[in-house]
């Protein structure tokens, strides 16, 4: 009976985080390059429940059980009707039937995300445990049987599934957490200004900038001169070129595809651009601007795009799904929270009246 409660509950609070970010990426549909923010939300560990007083024999356990498993490019989907895959998640072990994994940068065996580029990332994926623990393939030639054991250059290491007792019948889930707030990098659309200072990233990239707390990163190209002559943004803060700090003291500002800037046609700095390979690494600090997490140092690589001069790059978050998704949450969260009533009122009749009984 309570665990539908501990069910509605998880969803109320998840959807209640939901709403919060939506809010906020329609709040900044108008900031100059401003890049969405989105929930990533994952069940609660699948626990094993058996059958109370059973009476089936154990010798079962030995059980042939016709694992299934595929290779896509370079990661494996396996399934399983007579077993479970076991994962080994921050908060617990969770058992499944299906199960996609590859093979992590550390040689183990690991579940995995693709990033917007569609390429696999198993940097914060979770194990894959096997009967000995984490499943170690290193770089050898691998594969797995019907029966689930690991073969590793031609000898078997481990078994990556679990078969259960008889009288375990399935599994079972406590409700929806949030998982991480990831954000959206998807470029976002280009609008003229006409403003000479002005500037657009077209591709991947962030300006870099340099702020009493340190170098920060941003795609809001709307910069200014200070009394110094010195490129700023709206904050104040210096714009850093190749050489450092860039001072355009002239009649005539230009710039190329590739961020050189002129000023009355002679090349006086270059704007540091940079692509950023870490991006789940970066943290949105406000006025546009990003840092890297504590303690982590940015990869920082070649800068691949164009800039363009007179133009910003507006926010990538389209109003109409956000509204949408927005309703859909809210309906989601009025319907839990009668469950949660309903639920209430089931407790309060078992304790008043079948307890007076």
């Amino acid at each position: 009976m309570f665990r539908g409660l501990y069910i509605s509950g998880s969803a109320l609070m998840t959807n209640n985080r939901k709403i919060d970010v939506i809010s906020n990426n329609i709040a900044n549909i108008n900031t100059t390059g401003y890049k969405k923010d989105l929930v990533l939300i994952e069940s609660f560990e699948d626990t094993l429940i058996s059958k109370i007083n059973g009476d089936k024999p154990i010798e079962n356990l030995g059980q042939v059980v016709n694992l299934k498993i595929k290779q896509v490019n370079n990661y494996y989907v396996a399934e399983t009707e007579k077993g479970f895959f076991k994962i080994n998640t921050p908060t617990g072990i969770s058992y499944n039937r299906r199960a996609q994994f590859t093979v992590g940068e550390d040689g183990y065996l690991r579940t995995f995300y693709k990033n917007r580029n569609g390429e696999i990332d198993s940097s914060y994926g979770y194990q894959i445990l096997g009967n000995k623990g984490p499943i170690y393939v290193g770089d050898g030639e691998f594969n797995i049987n019907e029966n689930g054991d690991v073969f590793v250059n031609g000898e078997v290491v481990d078994n990556i599934l679990t078969k259960p007792h008889p009288l375990v019948i399935g599994t079972m889930s406590s409700g929806v957490k949030l998982e991480r707030i990831e954000t959206n990098f998807i470029q976002g659309q280009l609008i003229r200004t006409g403003n000479p200072l002005d500037f657009a990233i077209k591709g991947e990239g962030f300006f870099k900038i340099e702020t009493e707390d340190g170098i920060r990163y941003t795609r809001n190209g709307s910069f200014k001169l200070n009394k110094n002559k010195e490129l700023v943004t709206s904050e104040g803060y210096r714009v850093l070129g190749e050489y450092g700090p860039i001072i355009l003291d002239g009649e005539k500002i230009s710039l190329t595809p590739y961020g050189e800037l002129m000023v009355d046609g002679e090349v006086v700095d270059k704007l540091s651009v940079v692509n950023i390979k870490n991006l789940r690494d970066l943290r949105k600090v406000g006025n546009a601007l990003w840092k890297m997490e504590d303690n982590v140092e940015p990869i920082e690589e070649e800068f691949t795009g164009e800039i363009y001069q007179g133009k910003l790059e507006g926010s990538n978050v389209d109003p109409v799904k956000e509204m949408v998704e927005m309703m859909t949450l809210f309906r989601g969260y009025e319907s839990n929270q009668r469950l949660i009533r309903a639920y209430d009122e089931t407790i309060g009749k078992a304790v008043n009246d079948i307890g007076r009984v």
